[in-house]
């Protein structure tokens, strides 16, 4: 599925803390697409929740709309 900019979307995996401190998203969580997709697939999501608003990046096949 192809997503935009600007759509809403959610998760349909777990992504984990990468370091102390991070954010963390469990599966179903929302999100906005900031940019996207790159020539590997992935796009850059604003989580819903994360304080510092940095996108994560997801695959196409891990996300659906919201």
């Amino acid at each position: 599925m192809a997503f935009t900019v600007g759509q809403r979307v959610r998760t349909t995996v777990n992504a984990p803390t990468a370091w102390d401190g991070a954010f963390g998203a469990p599966v179903g969580t929302l999100g906005t697409i900031d940019s996207g997709p790159d020539k590997f697939g992935s796009y850059g999501v604003l989580l819903d929740g994360d304080p510092n608003q940095m996108p994560a990046s997801y695959h196409g096949n891990e996300l659906t709309s919201a």
